[in-house]
C-alpha cells in the first residue's frame, strides 16, 4: 500500500506544472510518494512521503485516485518487484525549493502538457485524471 501527492502550479504562460521525482530503482519518473505504514491515514503517508523526498510541504490534499494491479508494478530499491495500491492526492504548491532525497535521483517542475516519456502506465493514469478533473484544488 502507498501514497503520493501530484503537487501543481501555474508555469509561464499560465500553463500548469507538476513536480516530478526520477527513482533511483528503474529511472522512472513518478510524482512524490512511496509506501504507507499500516497504521499511517493515506493523506498523512503522501504528505511524509513528499516532505522525505522532496523537503517540501503542501496544504489541501484533494483526492485524485486509488490505482493498482499490474499497472502499478514498480522495482523496490532492493531489487523484487512488486505491485502497489497507491492513492493519489493533489495539492496546490505553496513554496519552498523541491530537493532530491532518499530515493529520489533527481527532482523537477514538468509542463503538465510536456511529461517525460520515461514514465510507468500507472504514472501516466494519473496524469489523465488530472487533465480530466482540471484544478488541482
Amino acid at each position: 500500500m502507498g501514497a503520493g501527492v501530484v503537487v501543481c502550479r501555474p508555469g509561464e504562460l499560465g500553463a500548469q506544472e507538476v513536480l516530478l521525482v526520477r527513482r533511483r530503482s528503474d529511472g522512472l519518473w513518478d510524482v512524490p510518494g512511496g509506501g504507507r505504514a499500516w497504521w499511517e491515514w493515506n493523506a498523512l503517508a503522501a504528505r511524509r512521503e513528499l516532505r522525505q523526498g522532496t523537503g517540501l510541504r503542501v496544504g489541501r490534499l484533494g483526492r485524485l485516485g486509488v490505482w493498482g494491479g499490474p499497472l502499478q508494478r514498480q522495482l523496490s530499491p532492493d531489487g523484487e518487484t512488486v505491485d502497489w495500491t497507491r492513492h493519489v492526492f493533489v495539492a496546490a504548491y505553496q513554496g519552498g525549493q523541491p530537493v532530491a532525497r532518499e530515493d529520489a535521483a533527481e527532482v523537477a517542475w514538468w509542463p503538465l502538457d510536456a511529461l517525460p516519456a520515461e514514465v510507468s502506465p500507472a504514472t501516466a493514469g494519473y496524469f489523465r485524471a488530472l487533465r480530466a478533473r482540471g484544478q488541482p484544488t
